[in-house]
């Protein structure tokens, strides 16, 4: 069984991600989203269930630079020994976008 201690932070996060609790508003320098609703293309090939190898790896729109993509996938065990199999999509980015202010910035971001 789960600490309390540690139920807490997962629910929160389960929270912002269902919209419960309103995320942060977005700061004016804040890069703008490729797609709009939360959707993030994985490029890879389509019989592996990804979204083809022409997809673009950045979630950043208006973006040129930098785009460093992983797929992991390993077996983890939890805490009562049940094995699960995680896949993790690693990115990374940097490079020159516009903002949702519209000025044209530098910068560098992650993706976990």
């Amino acid at each position: 069984m789960l600490h309390p201690r540690a139920v807490r932070p997962l629910l929160l996060v389960a929270a912002l991600v269902a919209g419960v609790i309103p995320a942060s508003p977005a700061r004016a320098d804040t890069p703008i989203p490729v797609l709009g609703g939360g959707r993030i293309l994985s490029p890879g090939p389509r019989t592996l269930g990804f979204d083809g190898l022409a997809a673009d790896p950045s979630t950043i729109g208006n973006f040129r630079g930098l785009v460093a993509l992983a797929y992991l996938r390993g077996r983890v065990r939890d805490t009562t020994g049940r094995q699960w199999v995680m896949m993790n999509d690693i990115r990374l980015f940097q490079g020159d976008y516009v903002s949702a202010d519209g000025i044209q910035r530098r910068g560098t971001f992650a993706f976990v």
